[in-house]
């Protein structure tokens, strides 16, 4: 069964042909055991399912505070522009923060957020909840 792009389980919704009838705050109907929906994370798996941004959180976590050169140089194959398109994208979404120093040439820092540093926590945790 399909429900505003989601994919339920057989569980969710028992017989086929039966909707499913739980509310959410989205509307959505698409509940689930708690009544939550996860509908409001979608725009943050589009974001970490983008090329490179898992592999940029990843480096930025490892390494603490890390310059745009570095960046690119140990992602390989990643133009400059994609990876400044990326870089934004985290950064909008409050995962990284962005630091200009007024120099010659300019020198551009990356470092985590602590919404960032909680999230690639959460991720970890969820990675090896899936390992065991």
């Amino acid at each position: 069964m399909r429900h505003g792009g989601l994919r339920l389980p057989p569980w969710r919704h028992g017989v086929p042909g039966d909707r499913v009838t739980t509310k959410t705050t989205c509307g959505c109907g698409a509940a689930l055991s708690d009544g939550d929906c996860l509908c409001p994370a979608t725009p943050l798996a589009k974001l970490i399912g983008r090329r490179y941004a898992l592999g940029l959180l990843s480096l930025i976590a490892n390494r603490g505070t890390v310059r745009f050169s570095e960046l690119r140089s140990r992602l390989g194959d990643v133009s400059s522009s994609t990876l400044a398109a990326r870089l934004s994208d985290l950064e909008e979404a409050r995962l990284i923060s962005r630091t200009v120093y007024p120099e010659t040439p300019p020198r551009v820092e990356y470092t985590l957020t602590p919404r960032g540093r909680e999230f690639c926590g959460i991720l970890t945790d969820f990675l090896r909840r899936g390992r065991s």
